[in-house]
This record gives C-alpha cells, structure tokens and sequence, in this order.
C-alpha cells in the first residue's frame, strides 16, 4: 500500500513537473503590439544648456517564466526602413517567489530590461513615421520577436521628439 501511494504520489509530482515545464517555462504569448507584450517607457534626452533634443532612450521590461535573458539585439523599423542598434544595458532579475505576488503570477516569472539609446538620424525618421516595429530577442530563441507600435504609442513616440 505504501508503494503504490509514493508511486501515485512520483507520478503526480512528475506529471505537474512536465506541464510546468512544458507550458510556464516557454513564452507563447502573442500580442497585436509592443505595449500590449511588455511594458515600454520611450523617453527623449534634452541638452540642459540649450533644452536641445540631442537623443532618446527605450526601456523595455519585461516579464516572462523562461529564464533566459534578453540578448544584446535591437532593430527598429520605420516606414520599412531597418536600424539595428545595441542595447546599451540589458539585466535580468529571477523571480522572487514572494507570497505577496502569486496571485498576480509576477513572483514567479523574470524580469527582463532592455535599455536602448537611439542616435539621431533614427529620431527624425520616427518623427515622420507612419509605421514603427520593433524587433529583439531572447537567448533561447531561434528568431527575435518582431512587434508593432500601436497608433497611440506612435503618437506618444512623436510628441516627445517636436524639433525633429
């Protein structure tokens, strides 16, 4: 009796095991946009002496089960024109298992940050953009994910960069 009840007992452990692995540990997530897969903050810098736009910087964060990180690639496309830049910083938090946030799902996924400095040329062909996508990727991934500005974040986007 007691077999059998550690038997049932491995089988279970090892059958919720494999569904973890096989469906929280890979992220099939889909998304229309950027905003609608991870959190983004698009920001422009200003020359303080002049109140000049001398550039911009994107901070992408976002939070997955997998854990590997975010790899150093970066392409932005706008109106069918492809930049690719590196990502000044990338970081990578595990997960903090906190009883606090389990019922959001946020303690047991990783946070990953992407921070990118946009040169200038860049910004003018996003200020008279009709379209932008933005392309980066994972370390366990064969291709990088490739995902458009929705109309408001382009919007957005455009506003903070007026001189151009």
């Amino acid at each position: 009796m007691k077999k059998s009840m550690l038997f049932i007992f491995f089988l279970v452990a090892s059958l919720a095991a494999y569904a973890y692995h096989s469906t929280l540990a890979y992220d099939q997530r889909s998304a229309a946009n950027l905003s609608a897969y991870c959190n983004i903050d698009f920001r422009s810098v200003l020359e303080p002496q002049t109140n000049q736009i001398t550039g911009a910087t994107l901070s992408i964060v976002d939070f997955r089960y997998a854990a590997p990180p975010l790899e150093s690639f970066f392409r932005i496309t706008v109106d069918g024109q492809s930049y690719t830049l590196t990502a000044v910083s990338i970081s990578a938090r595990p997960p903090s298992y906190s009883p606090d946030g389990l019922a959001s799902g946020k303690s047991l996924q990783h946070t990953n940050t992407l921070f990118v400095a946009f040169p200038r040329p860049v910004l003018a062909a996003i200020a008279q953009a009709q379209t932008v996508s933005v392309s980066f990727k994972y370390a366990d991934s064969a291709s990088p994910i490739e995902l458009p500005l929705s109309a408001v974040d382009l919007q957005y986007w455009k506003k903070q960069l007026p001189a151009f």
